[in-house]
């Protein structure tokens, strides 16, 4: 796109040409004799026209200069604007239960990873909990490092047996109680009860609350926890099976609390639809904004403007001379 930018220079234009004209018209001169007329005519060629045509040109391309003529590009600056995430992993040894296959774990960690994958310009945060809960990696937007994190993710990382949901949900509350987005959200996946931990479920609820954060609850398993019973050497030798153990009521209690939604994930489909649902819900914030930047030309303008202003003052007043 072009534009001039101080356009009303043009507008003088037409007046300089209306002005030549008029002069040229107005310039002519009375010889009392035609004898002194052919004594000049020989020298009264198209050359002396060429000055002050090129002074004309000059003063037109220096007003072309003075209306600084610009080249206008565009550009769409499109700005993402993420929330504050904290994925709270329960790591207990109920989550090697093998009702999802491989685990319930590797299930978990493996939809997180494509969780985290699909966000853009977010803060996420990876806590895991047991009897106990502590962050394995702060908010931060390298998710390379944090999908490393959740892959070497075990059972065995907590030493504290038990599950310590309020201990879960109070470390995530501490990761993100600091933060200054507008939207900050704890994503709870767990497949027990509370049974450890200092910090109630309904203490840590009420923390979440007062600092506007929200949270997801996901309840994990089916209604059966069949556990591998291994040898000396690591091998499996049999499977025992156990029922019960979510807590399904406490789990809504904090959703609806925190004005979160409450999930219930029986095999691995259905977990990998609850985070697209809450992939969905949550949205980052996108806004466009126009810019332009504008290339000056004016300098070609001026350059041949003054170029030939001077070669026509040059031709008009020392070459081709006038008749007096």
């Amino acid at each position: 796109m072009f534009r001039f930018a101080s356009y009303y220079f043009l507008l003088f234009i037409p007046i300089v040409i209306y002005l030549f004209f008029m002069k040229r018209k107005n310039s002519s001169i009375e010889f009392s004799s035609i004898a002194t007329i052919k004594k000049y005519s020989a020298h009264k060629t198209i050359k002396h026209k060429i000055g002050e045509w090129l002074i004309l040109l000059g003063i037109i391309l220096l007003l072309v200069a003075l209306s600084r003529p610009q080249l206008v590009e565009q550009n769409k600056n499109i700005y993402k604007k993420g929330i504050d995430i904290a994925l709270a992993l329960d790591v207990s040894g109920s989550m090697e239960s093998v009702d999802f296959k491989p685990s319930r774990i590797e299930v978990a960690k493996d939809v997180l990873k494509k969780f985290v994958d699909k966000r853009e310009n977010d803060r996420i945060s990876f806590v895991i909990f047991s009897g106990t809960a502590y962050t394995k990696i702060p908010l931060t937007i390298d998710y390379n490092v944090l999908d490393e994190a959740i892959a070497k993710t075990t059972t065995k990382d907590v030493n504290t047996d038990g599950t310590a949901i309020g201990m879960g949900i109070a470390v995530a509350v501490n990761r993100l109680k600091n933060s200054k987005a507008k939207s900050k959200v704890i994503i709870l996946l767990t497949d027990g009860d509370n049974n450890a931990g200092l910090i109630s479920p309904e203490a840590a609820m009420k923390l979440a609350k007062d600092t506007g954060i929200k949270i997801y609850t996901i309840g994990v398993g089916t209604n059966k926890t069949i556990m591998p019973v291994k040898d000396g050497y690591g091998n499996i030798v049999t499977y025992r099976q156990f029922t019960g153990g979510l807590d399904e009521g406490l789990l809504k209690k904090i959703a609806n609390a925190t004005e979160g939604k409450y999930f219930r994930a029986k095999d691995k489909n259905s977990l990998e639809n609850i985070f697209k649902t809450i992939n969905s819900l949550e949205k980052t914030k996108i806004k466009s904004k126009k810019t332009f930047q504008y290339k000056e030309l004016y300098y070609l303008w001026l350059l041949f403007g003054l170029l030939f202003m001077i070669l026509g003052i040059i031709l008009e007043k020392l070459i081709y001379i006038k008749i007096p």
